[in-house]
């Protein structure tokens, strides 16, 4: 039994034509999408490198071991970048369009890659929720609208997939997962029928009405959903196919992390359902939200991420180095906030 990491080293000769495309090389690519490379792309999502030109400009100009914490897939991302850069599987594949967007005032956080294959098809790789505290206000909206990084998952699709005919695998990890599926669903119809696989890995499902709408039944053929044993994100909300269950090395909520997830060699290993805490926590989540009217639930959103604002941090690393004068400012806005809301 092993991980990702293990499984690199196991495959790392084989070239996709020797053996094909898994479900294994879908996570690291998933992965891969966490990767900070405006600074080598610039705003010319036209460039195209390879791995291993990635690689090299990577650790030259952008790395910073000690930015992300130990367990974090953030942390985790370049770690399989040095990996892969030299080994004839991965080190050929190119990386192009690679688009990246952080705007507060819309509360959008998205990115995304697309990997150009050795066997001429694409892999599409939608980034999960970084570091941005932006991308964690609207990861809680997912449940209440359709929100900007989904508006912009369809359209980035629809506009790198009209200037060739490849065919297309679709993936991500977390919110990347969530957005993976509802681009490939909501995409234009003659693209749609170029899409092999989608791959959602531990991402979030989608309100009722979405999740049983006709768009997404026509995708649930191609997609697989996968979660670890003691998930959170990937049981939220309602999901679209019912998902492979994947042991973890990990324990709780560091189950999300795909690196800690048990391979054999190019299969997962799998359990028959998810565990009574997963289960129990889901259930806690459903009957407190169920409780709650859509305008409360967006009232809740805003009142804790406005708390986090007062800080002055734009990131989670931010705030959590915000210190004294952070914790002051957030304070107050606790007090100001509940003179309206809380009875004296």
């Amino acid at each position: 039994m092993g991980t990702l990491s293990e499984y690199i080293k196991w495959r790392c000769d084989l070239e996709f034509w020797q053996d094909g495309f898994n479900v294994i090389d879908n996570m690291l690519l998933s992965c891969l999408s966490y990767l900070t490379l405006d600074d080598i792309f610039g705003e010319n999502n036209a460039t195209v490198f390879d791995v291993q030109q990635v690689q090299k400009l990577y650790f030259e100009n952008s790395y910073d071991e000690n930015k992300y914490s130990e367990g974090s897939i953030l942390r985790d991302a370049p770690k399989f970048l040095k990996l892969i850069g030299e080994t004839n599987r991965y080190k050929h594949i190119k990386i192009r369009n690679y688009v990246s967007k952080i705007d507060i005032n819309r509360t959008l956080q998205f990115a995304a890659m697309e990997f150009l294959l050795p066997d001429g098809t694409s892999y599409i790789a939608y980034r999960g929720t970084d570091d941005n505290l932006v991308g964690w206000k609207e990861d809680f909206m997912l449940a209440l609208e359709e929100v900007e990084a989904e508006r912009e998952a369809v359209n980035y699709i629809n506009n790198i997939a009209a200037e060739n005919d490849r065919l297309l695998r679709v993936g991500g990890h977390s919110k990347g997962g969530h957005l993976a599926v509802y681009a490939a669903a909501m995409c234009k119809e003659t693209l749609r029928e170029r899409i092999i696989k989608i791959y959602s890995n531990d991402g979030p499902g989608f309100t009722k009405k979405v999740a049983s709408s006709r768009a997404m039944k026509n995708i649930g053929p191609k997609l697989i959903s996968i979660i670890p044993e003691d998930s959170i994100v990937g049981l939220l909300m309602e999901p679209v196919v019912k998902p492979l269950v994947v042991k973890s090395t990990a324990l709780s909520v560091r189950q999300h992390n795909l690196a800690t997830w048990c391979v054999e060699g190019k299969n997962l290993i799998t359990v028959d359902d998810v565990s009574n805490t997963a289960k129990f926590i889901d259930k806690k989540l459903r009957e407190n939200i169920s409780k709650m009217s859509d305008e409360e639930l967006g009232t809740l959103v805003e009142y804790l991420f406005s708390i986090f604002e007062a800080s002055g941090a734009i990131t989670l690393s931010e705030l959590k180095k915000s210190g004294v004068k952070g914790l002051q400012a957030m304070t107050k806005k606790v007090s100001d906030l509940t003179k309206g809301i809380i009875p004296e």
